[in-house]
């Protein structure tokens, strides 16, 4: 099944007792989970059929009882299941069994990231029919997601307008949402988005995103990466959205150091990692001033900040203060996050 075929099961308010939602763009599962439930769920019974489970917190039989567990005054009840690849292979046998008998009364989600098809809980998954991957877009669908985006909401777009906007946000769907959002509150319902409007409510869009920071960051900047940090998180969002961004952009960084290395065009390296062509541009000009063996420090850092954030204690605001001290420090010795 793809994107398309699950919106017309939607639109038939169609919902099934089993589904697995997984892809690279979190944006698009968290829309389809947020629709899901808006058809399934009825507001005023909302809370007491929804559970939500988060795989490297959660266990098998805790998810079990929750999905064996009779709706209250309502037809329905959802069960989601987030990061269900984090999940400890031994709760495998007991979902597996569940899943071959699925309660009606239930809707039980499955996200993940990656899938391991030798699993044998995504084995059985990947076989249904409501087994739904949610791939990165391609440069050319990007344009069409755009203008989609901003019909939904009352407005047009002009095509200059959108390729002005992916060129200063490049493919980032969450940050590319939230701009849409911005741009269609100043316009107001009705109204056309042109590149004066962008101009004049986007300026800032690379100082607020993650690969600004990422850039700053490469460059040793940490008065200019502390300030990006703080614009990026102003949002409200939970911290390891902001975390998984940083680690996203650095592990575009390395894949395209390792394509610049083997000598490939910036035209192949766009088509290989399925990104628009001015994004490996920026990128390559981080990644020209970074050797490997920083990258590795990098990556390390960044597990070490992720751990600090779910175990530590911490303050979210030391722990990533102490994370960007430390990436923009280059040689100097590493210290523990936490």
């Amino acid at each position: 099944m793809d994107p398309r075929e699950l919106e017309r099961r939607l639109k038939r308010q169609e919902v099934a007792p089993l589904m697995l939602l997984w892809g690279e763009e979190t944006l698009l599962i968290d829309e389809a989970v947020q629709q899901i439930e808006a058809l399934a769920l009825d507001p005023a019974t909302r809370e007491f059929n929804r559970d939500i489970f988060y795989g490297d917190e959660a266990d098998a039989h805790a998810i079990l009882t929750a999905a064996q567990t009779i709706p209250w005054l309502a037809s329905y009840r959802m069960v989601c299941v987030r990061g269900v690849e984090a999940l400890p292979r031994t709760g495998d046998e007991p979902l597996v069994a569940y899943c071959q008998h699925p309660s009606p009364s239930t809707c039980l989600i499955f996200t993940a990231h990656k899938i391991e098809l030798d699993r044998p809980l995504f084995s059985l998954l990947a076989k249904m029919s409501w087994a739904l991957r949610f791939r990165p877009l391609f440069a050319r669908e990007l344009s069409v997601w755009v203008a989609q985006r901003v019909q939904a909401r009352g407005c047009r777009i002009t095509a200059e307008a959108i390729s002005a906007l992916l060129e200063a946000v490049g493919n980032d769907l969450r940050l590319l949402a939230s701009e849409i959002d911005k741009l269609v509150i100043f316009v107001g319902s009705g109204e056309t988005i042109d590149e004066a409007v962008l101009a004049a409510t986007t300026g800032d869009v690379r100082e607020t995103s993650a690969f600004e920071l990422a850039r700053l960051l490469s460059a040793g900047e940490l008065a200019g990466a502390l300030r990006a940090w703080q614009k990026l998180s102003t949002g409200g969002g939970y911290p390891g959205m902001a975390l998984g961004a940083i680690v996203h952009h650095v592990r575009q960084l390395w894949r395209v150091k390792l394509e610049q290395r083997s000598g490939a065009s910036t035209e192949r390296i766009a088509s290989a990692l399925n990104i628009p062509v001015f994004t490996v541009r920026r990128l390559s000009e981080s990644a020209a001033k970074i050797e490997p063996d920083m990258l590795y420090r990098w990556f390390e850092a960044l597990l070490e900040a992720d751990q600090a954030l779910k175990r530590s204690g911490l303050p979210t605001q030391t722990v990533f203060e102490r994370l960007i001290l430390r990436l923009c420090r280059g040689n100097v010795p590493d210290q523990p996050l936490a």
